[in-house]
């Protein structure tokens, strides 16, 4: 389905450039059957495949939300609707979005109209933590912005938030405290302090918000995040409502006292931990872009380094030669992403011991295997390629020595198992079978079946527990599978240790793995006849993702975040047999006394710790009279007798019971599930004035109306002007279901022209079918037949009769568009259309013509905010009865003035005159620095360049609440243009050369031929803003005619530019 991003206006036969129907895509590759599971709190819709995991996310989505509504101190009034996507490519079909009119973005229409839609991200742990994430956020936005569109769309109007707020909330909620956020803030503090979270976006406010949030937790305590929250509802100022709340002096000062506070715990864990000097590096793209993702992987001679990269929706796999220093793209493509918020599917990568590279990249929904080979040469041979069928996403892999079996860690049903795929046949041997997650596996060094992998199962037996979301944790283990299918147990090599833990290499005697469990993601071993785990690294970063090799004096490969920047890195020596001392790191980040490390010769019966010991709180001085509030402790015959009260279940009635943070329902009553039914529900509705060139001053009424997943949507509208005599209507049906769209589309409008007591009545009917087939996220094609009537009642002379034409014909349309929005009146890509129109006149050849128009538009990025538009539009009419292009001024401008020229005026109106014409024509707009109408013909060229300015925006990077000041534009442009009908705009046989001097009834008539420049030009300044909620644009232009500048022309005009 097309995503049409345009002014949400009744269409008229006229064609405007704001009105220019654009978009992008989403493709539908399968059919969904939708289903309802429901909770007391939650709406789970799946489809088939989901059910398992639909019953998991509501189980999670319940037992998570006492802990999520007790922190913020809200709970929302309706129930939430999560709709669940089997996996990330499937969301990319969704509809969602595409029938709402107004200008939030995907992730701001699903908040505001209380949905959720997510998609497995592969495993259990990252899925969960998502989800909860995502419900975070929608309870936040319910609670400060409304729970519905309209209460959204007022209250921005109102509340203007940075960042930082929602989002980390979000994420602290979701995550707390992680050793990622460590990482970034040490990363932050050392190489580019912050001083002004409100001037951050992505990535970068989400984590400084989750820093900020997590200070305030650890500092002041949770139950503040709730008081700061409600009293932002409030009074709408953060700033304000920190300060208040926490007792602060200015925002200025709790400020400072964040920087200090990772300020210390990075100076600190400087004092254990060091920065390499590696031998290679490798710059990638900065962190803050969403939606990218790399690895890097070390050919075992250490001869070669592989990198798969995801950057703004394309991938690309890089291979360079260490000896040589040549680098080559072996593979890169586009994935085509239609939300942007969804997680890219990043190429996997792995080298045999041959130097091969393997290779499992997702396109067009398919798992393709690639294996490369000669990758001396000037292009690489695919020597292998097979289609991976029967899983659903494939999250990680590896390829054995000898390159004839992958292991692969990948979900089907919502399930993340382990399993063997065979290189020749590329057949699927499942391995485990249960909802515990089995991730980064890795082959044991010289074996295509046994396979090291982490997994959060928590017995070494397969088969007997198959997990449920209560046992489901976030922590996982080390172990070994032998490769046989029919195994009945596994082997526990690593309790769990940290957060985070990850298999690099595995060999006969020692295997290699990430770790956070000291504070900072790092190489660990462990040795399989001691037990005994040695830290290999001690790097004052994470390492992000490794690989390394044993062969010779060893070597290492990396990426991490250095700088605000992704990047990688290559040490060409690694030593198995050192054990670097280094101290573990609290959650503060302050180091602490190393926990006892798994040892002996059965570690599974050990366990290391995964928390740190929490820092002791700091003594306060206090003053003379002053009480340490933190400092008490219970009474033990209180305690006692609460004891008692509990046991006796009367404790409802004396004190409240508070939530623990680790509770759990015991009982989660899940219904369903239920068919779902498409009913109709009324989406979005807009409203605005129009100054019509032809009608006059009017206003417009659009609805629309859709099901909840907007495969069907319903939209009608209307314009009356002021007389209101003349009008539009309009109603379009859209099916969105398959991979071909289909619509249907009705207009009716009619011109009361009343003229030099003149009385004429124009009407024009016209309905249309269409048929849309999308290539891309970018690039569509349609074809629309089209029936339509004009007719004339000449009202004043009731012996003429009434002239009516019907036409058949059909439109044809080719449209590209990779634009992103950015702000209101702030696009960012390429625009593109060919439209080609032929209509033929029932019984009236002498009325068949034909229209092709193209339209180019570019909008550059210059620096930040700064926009430069350009725009170059063609159009050329032909057949027995071509149709006329109006060029001049602007659309939509208020107290309008138009030319009217001597011959061939496409305004003409009066007594005898039958201009039924009109309901085709083309007003090529914009001309600044002339009237509607100065030039005219059947043929025009017109381009326009723009230098847009958000001044304040440009100039002041924080929060800016006032409507009118975030929105406000300056622009310089320029305009350059000519229509003309006949040969091309120089020749001396056209309209703008040739001048008819005299009348048909004139005995004398004369034929002039000019020789002046066609084509016309303005130039000026502008400003743009919303006011009283109308997009509003001011223009000062100056026009030049044959070399002639005339006097400026100031214009009012309403909505957005080109």
């Amino acid at each position: 389905m097309f995503a049409v991003l345009w002014a949400a206006l009744p269409a008229q036969a006229q064609r405007y450039p704001s009105q220019e129907k654009f978009g992008k895509n989403r493709i539908q590759y399968r059919t969904f059957d939708w289903k309802i599971f429901r909770t007391s709190n939650f709406e789970v819709y799946h489809y088939q495949g989901g059910t398992n995991m639909a019953k998991l996310t509501a189980q999670f989505a319940e037992t998570e939300f006492d802990r999520i509504t007790e922190i913020l101190g809200y709970t929302p009034y309706n129930r939430i609707k999560i709709f669940l996507y089997n996996s990330p490519g499937e969301l990319m079909q969704s509809n969602m979005g595409l029938a709402t009119f107004g200008d939030l973005d995907d992730q701001e229409l699903d908040l505001a109209q209380s949905r959720v839609e997510i998609a497995f991200t592969g495993d259990q742990i990252s899925f969960r933590k998502k989800l909860v994430m995502e419900i975070s956020r929608l309870f936040v936005y319910d609670m400060l912005y409304g729970g519905n569109l309209k209460d959204a769309l007022q209250s921005s109007l109102l509340l203007t938030l940075p960042d930082w707020f929602m989002s980390g909330i979000a994420a602290y909620i979701a995550e707390g405290w992680t050793p990622e956020l460590s990482d970034y803030m040490r990363d932050v503090t050392l190489k580019r302090p912050i001083k002004k979270p409100a001037l951050l976006y992505g990535k970068d406010a989400t984590l400084i918000g989750q820093s900020i949030w997590n200070y305030i937790a650890e500092r002041y305590g949770k139950d503040n995040i709730s008081n700061i929250l409600n009293l932002t509802r409030i009074i709408r100022t953060e700033q304000t409502s920190i300060t208040s709340t926490l007792g602060v002096p200015s925002y200025s000062r709790f400020l400072r006292e964040w920087q200090a506070f990772y300020s210390s715990t990075t100076e600190q864990a400087s004092k254990g931990y060091t920065e390499p000097s590696p031998t290679w590096r490798y710059r990638l793209h900065e962190f803050n872009e969403i939606g990218n993702s790399s690895s890097i992987k070390l050919s075992p001679d250490k001869k070669w380094i592989a990198v798969s990269e995801m950057h703004k929706s394309r991938y690309k796999v890089t291979v360079f030669n260490l000896e040589t220093g040549r680098d080559m793209v072996v593979r890169q493509g586009g994935i085509q992403i239609g939300n942007a918020q969804q997680n890219s599917m990043l190429p996997l990568i792995a080298w045999t011991k041959f130097n091969t590279l393997a290779m499992v990249v997702e396109e067009n929904n398919r798992h393709n295997l690639f294996i490369f080979d000669k990758l001396d040469t000037k292009r690489p041979v695919i020597r292998i390629k097979r289609n991976i069928r029967g899983l659903d996403q494939i999250v990680a892999m590896d390829v054995s020595d000898d390159g004839t079996m992958l292991a692969v860690s990948a979900d089907k049903g919502g399930k993340n198992d382990l399993y063997l795929v065979s290189v020749s046949r590329a057949s699927v041997i499942p391995l485990t079978n249960d909802l515990f997650d089995d991730l980064s596996p890795q082959f044991v060094t010289g074996s295509s079946r046994r396979v090291v992998f982490t997994s959060n199962r928590p017995t070494d037996s397969l088969g007997t527990d198959q997990g449920n979301y209560k046992n489901l944790n976030a922590t996982v283990s080390l172990f070994e599978h032998d490769g046989s299918p029919r195994a009945e147990t596994v082997t526990r090599l690593v309790d769990s240790l940290g957060l985070s833990l990850a298999a690099v290499r595995a060999n006969e005697e020692d295997v290699f793995f990430l770790s956070d469990y000291k504070g900072i993601k790092n190489l660990f071993k462990y040795n399989r006849q001691s037990g005994a785990i040695s830290q290999l690294t001690n790097y004052l970063f994470s390492l992000l993702s490794a690989d390394i090799t044993l062969q010779g004096s060893g070597g290492i490969v990396y990426s991490r975040l250095e700088n605000g920047m992704y990047s990688m890195a290559y040490i060409d020596r690694l030593n198995p047999d050192v054990s670097l001392d280094a101290p573990v790191l609290s959650r503060e980040g302050r180091p602490k006394s190393q926990p006892s490390a798994v040892s002996g010769a059965n570690p599974a019966n050990s366990k290391a710790d995964t928390l740190a010991p929490t820092a002791e709180p700091q003594k306060i001085a206090l003053r003379p009279g002053e009480v340490d509030t933190d400092d008490y402790q219970f009474d033990e015959d209180v305690l006692k007798t609460f004891e008692f009260r509990q046991k006796r279940g009367n404790l409802a009635n004396n004190i409240p019971i508070p939530i623990p943070r680790s509770r759990k329902r015991e009982n989660i009553a899940i219904k369903g599930p239920y068919d779902y039914r498409g009913l109709f529900i009324a989406n979005d509705a807009s409203s605005d004035w129009r100054v019509d060139p032809i009608r006059g001053f009017g206003y417009a009424q659009s609805i629309s109306m859709n099901d909840l997943l907007e495969n069907h949507v319903i939209k009608a509208g209307f314009f009356i002007s002021t007389t209101f005599r003349n009008s539009n209507l309009f109603a379009e049906y859209t099916n969105n279901t398959h991979r071909i769209d289909f619509g249907l589309r009705v207009d009716r409008q009619s011109l009361y022209v009343d003229y030099n007591r003149a009385t004429q009545k124009y009407r024009f009917n016209q309905i249309k079918a269409t048929v849309s087939y999308p290539f891309s996220s970018f690039v569509r094609v349609s074809v629309s037949p089209t029936f339509t009537t004009t007719r004339l009642v000449d009202v004043g002379i009731l012996s003429e009769p009434d002239r009516s034409t019907q036409y058949a014909g059909a439109i044809s349309e080719f449209v590209l568009d990779n634009t992103e929005t950015n702000g209101m009146n702030m696009v960012q890509g390429t625009r593109f259309k060919v439209r080609y129109e032929n209509q033929l006149g029932v019984g009236q050849a002498f009325q068949n013509f034909y229209r092709l128009s193209i339209d180019l538009r570019r909008y550059q990025k210059i620096h930040r905010d700064l926009i430069l538009a350009g725009r170059l539009a063609f159009s050329r009419s032909g057949g027995r009865a071509p149709k006329q292009s109006i060029m001049g001024g602007m659309e939509n401008w208020i107290l309008n003035k138009k030319d009217n020229a001597a011959n061939n005026n496409p305004l003409t109106f009066g007594e005898g005159v039958d201009n039924r014409d009109i309901f085709f024509s083309e007003f090529a707009t914009n001309l600044r620095g002339f009237n509607l109408n100065r030039l005219s013909g059947t043929n025009y060229v017109l381009a326009n360049l723009e230098l847009r300015v958000p001044l304040i925006k440009y100039l002041y990077r924080g929060p800016i609440t006032s409507n009118f000041l975030r929105n406000f534009q300056i622009i310089g442009f320029t305009d350059i243009g000519t229509a003309w009908t006949g040969k091309g705009p120089f020749s001396q046989e056209n309209s703008l050369n040739t001048e008819i001097i005299g009348s048909g009834s004139d005995p004398f008539r004369a034929t002039v031929t000019n020789f002046r420049n066609p084509y016309l030009m303005g130039y000026g300044v502008g400003a743009r803003t919303m006011l009283f909620g109308f997009y509003v644009k001011f223009d000062y232009a100056w026009g030049v005619d044959n070399g002639v500048t005339n006097k400026a022309i100031p214009y009012i005009t309403l909505g957005y530019d080109f």
